[in-house]
């Protein structure tokens, strides 16, 4: 758990329901070019993210992943909670279409927030740690929740996440159904040279107990 994250907890609605990522202090900006669809593909269906700008101010970013779209939102923490207004985009063949408030609009009226998703995004691609909220079981949160008010203290368990291996790679153990885990979406490339995205998913058996920390993959050879 970083400060920042739990920082940003106090400003993101519904924090127990996202994956967070801390990714740390952000570089100057570049021009970078992506596939269209990186940008529509999460880790978990709701993932947040904090780190400070390239001035060394917080921020906190949270999407949430939609059937063909994302909704970005998210604030600047350092100005007591200076939130920016939420947007979604979708994929339409190779063409980002952007809407707020309901109706279309530009890139150019979103550029900066953007930029941001597009670079904290690279970043989020090599993270190997993230966080999942769950709040506790207090007298006060009961009470803040029996009012519809978010809760005000989280229990915080760390999701380790590598890159997969390959069904060929050597697994070790047994072939016993593992404990209930949580699987990160990931890319997969295919010995067809093709790659595709492998969705956020729980696997195993709940009755052995759930972990956590559950990845124990390497990366590839280049």
């Amino acid at each position: 758990m970083t400060p920042l994250v739990r920082k940003a907890v106090k400003f993101a609605p519904e924090p127990e329901t996202a994956l967070w990522f801390d990714v740390g202090r952000m570089d100057a900006a570049q021009e970078t070019k992506v596939p269209a669809e990186f940008l529509m593909h999460l880790p978990s269906k709701r993932t947040g993210i904090v780190g400070l700008d390239t001035g060394g101010r917080d921020f906190a970013i949270w999407l949430s992943q939609g059937d063909g779209s994302v909704t970005v939102g998210g604030c600047s923490m350092w100005h007591g909670g200076k939130y920016f207004p939420p947007y979604a985009y979708i994929l339409d063949g190779d063409e980002f279409k952007i809407y707020r408030k309901g109706e279309e609009i530009t890139l150019e009226d979103i550029k900066p927030v953007h930029r941001m998703v597009l670079a904290v995004m690279i970043k989020l691609a090599i993270k190997t740690e993230g966080y999942r909220p769950t709040p506790q079981r207090t007298f006060i949160n009961q009470k803040r929740r029996s009012k519809g008010k978010p809760a005000l203290t989280f229990d915080w368990h760390t999701v380790m996440v590598e890159p997969p291996k390959q069904k060929n790679d050597p697994q070790g153990g047994t072939h016993a159904t593992p404990r209930r885990h949580q699987v990160r979406g990931h890319w997969r490339t295919y010995k067809s040279g093709k790659r595709g995205w492998v969705s956020e998913c729980w696997k195993g058996d709940a009755s052995k107990g759930v972990v956590f920390k559950d990845y124990q993959l390497k990366e590839k050879n280049t």
